[in-house]
């Protein structure tokens, strides 16, 4: 056993910041219990913490890993939207840790460009969900296993649909499940003479919402709550909904029959996990190294989930930007355990955390902050005011522009492309159903958030500042791309 500690970090895919059973707003059953089934992820708080008020600083894939590889903000590594352009950082996460002396290993997503760009990680088991993808692992073991005759779209679903149905092959063909099993080989066959760092990283419950057939019984027939719908729908995007949506629309105003199947399928993914993550606890402790290794589990962004009537990501709202963020620790590092912390975090704040748990310095580099400065005093006055996050408008909807700032109550949105501004209560309306921005009573709220954004994007080469004051843009940069598209799925 390594004196430093082993680190973990697990990773989703478009993952809600409220599905998690242990969430404070986690959606209820008719008791007022959690409807989500995560017992195992629900057990980190026990002997650690979970951030109810982190987020996402851009709700897509590429983005949002970027930021959590490299400490940086989308602005600063240069994907302030989607963009495909090379990964080429002088700083990982994985790269930082491997010249420190730890054994680096990834299984599952990574979504760096090109593929198999290790960025710092010395094996990958990778599965990128790209359709056919000849170096995509999965894909080829999944070949072999079918003799060619199916591949993980078989089912029909589109790997951005918001149709649902049950897994096509057997429980053990599911990416889940081969990403776990990649893992638990992996700690079979380390090097047991140094620290390792693995990241876990599943691609659901992006979509498909393809779960094994158990899980998505699990749910499918249990009331569960609504979409929430805000009174800003028709302002936004009323004119966006489509009569006929198509299966992977972004804004569909669909029959609840088809919302609550999706619900309960995206549901039965993460339960899924789940119990895959419970199976790499159990190989921990059977190598006698679960007591000693640190666990982040996180996800890049979130799902709309039909909430307002949208789909998918890049939205600034809760569903799509704010993301579940938990922390198992060793008893030996004699942190605080068992809280609920509610100051406002996001990804770049992962990489100086286990830069620092490993005893590596941080780059200069890095803009995130140390997550265990606000476990060791929730309260600290220097923790930043305000997260600031943003997305890009892209091909797929070229007025989807977004900015948006949290202070762990408020949340404010500004569309760079519309102008349009939103103001939420977090803590009184979680599901942001009513805005607040045009409220007498909540006018200075409104301008100290408007202030708060001019400082952060002044300079900024879009142009999003002119004389003090938010102006409006276009879109933004031409290699902004859509995360639509399945080549490069985001």
């Amino acid at each position: 056993m390594s004196e430093r500690p082993n680190i973990l970090c697990i990773v989703t895919d478009q993952h809600r910041g409220d599905c998690i059973g242990a969430d404070p707003h986690a959606p209820t059953d008719a008791d007022g219990r959690s409807l989500i089934h995560t017992p195992n992820i629900d057990s980190f708080v026990r002997k650690g913490a979970m951030f109810t008020r982190a987020y996402t600083p851009a709700p897509s894939c590429i983005p949002a890993r970027r930021s959590l590889l490299t400490g940086q903000t989308p602005y600063t590594n240069g994907a302030p939207g989607w963009v495909t352009t090379p990964w080429e950082f002088e700083h990982t996460l994985p790269q930082d840790l491997r010249d420190a002396g730890y054994q680096t290993k990834l299984t599952g997503k990574i979504h760096s460009l090109p593929i198999r760009n290790h960025v710092g990680f010395e094996s990958m088991d990778q599965h990128e969900a790209l359709h056919a993808h000849p170096d995509d692992d999965y894909a080829r073991w999944l070949e072999q296993e079918t003799d060619g005759q199916c591949d993980e779209l078989s089912h029909g679903l589109g790997r951005n649909s918001w149709d649902s149905r049950p897994w096509h092959l057997e429980e053990y063909h599911h990416p889940t499940n081969w990403t776990t099993r990649r893992a638990i080989e992996f700690l079979d066959q380390r090097d047991d003479t140094r620290p390792f760092f693995l990241n876990l990283s599943y691609v659901r419950p992006h979509t498909p919402f393809d779960p094994p057939q158990v899980y998505g019984d699990m749910y499918v027939d249990r009331d569960s709550p609504e979409p929430y719908m805000g009174d800003w729908i028709d302002d936004e995007h009323g004119e966006k909904i489509p009569d006929y949506p198509g299966i992977s629309a972004w804004v569909a105003d669909l029959p609840p029959t088809v919302v609550h199947r999706a619900r309960a399928a995206y549901y039965g993914l993460i339960t899924h996990i789940d119990h895959q993550i419970k199976r790499v606890f159990e190989k921990l402790r059977l190598i006698g190294e679960r007591e000693n290794t640190f666990v982040v589990f996180l996800s890049d962004h979130g799902e709309m989930l039909g909430d307002h009537h949208m789909w998918r990501k890049t939205y600034a709202y809760e569903g799509s930007a704010r993301v579940p963020l938990l922390l198992r620790f060793p008893d030996s590092m004699g942190l605080p355990q068992e809280q609920l912390i509610d100051r406002p975090v996001g990804l770049e704040d992962v990489m100086p955390t286990l830069l620092s748990v490993a005893g590596v310095d941080v780059p200069d580099a890095v803009e995130g902050r140390n997550l265990l400065d606000l476990v060791r005093d929730p309260d600290r006055g220097d923790w930043r005011e305000w997260y600031h996050g943003e997305h890009a408008a892209g091909s797929y909807d070229p007025e989807n522009g977004t900015q948006y700032l949290i202070d762990g109550r408020f949340k404010y949105v500004w569309n760079p492309v519309t102008d349009s501004e939103l103001l939420f209560d977090l803590a009184h309306d979680p599901g942001e159903e009513r805005d607040l921005s045009n409220e007498a009573e909540h006018a200075s709220d409104l301008e100290r958030a408007r202030i708060a954004m001019i400082d952060r994007l002044a300079g900024r080469p879009e142009g999003f500042v002119e004389d003090g004051e938010l102006v409006p843009t276009d879109a933004g940069p031409d290699d902004l791309g859509d995360p639509d598209d399945c080549s490069s799925n985001g």
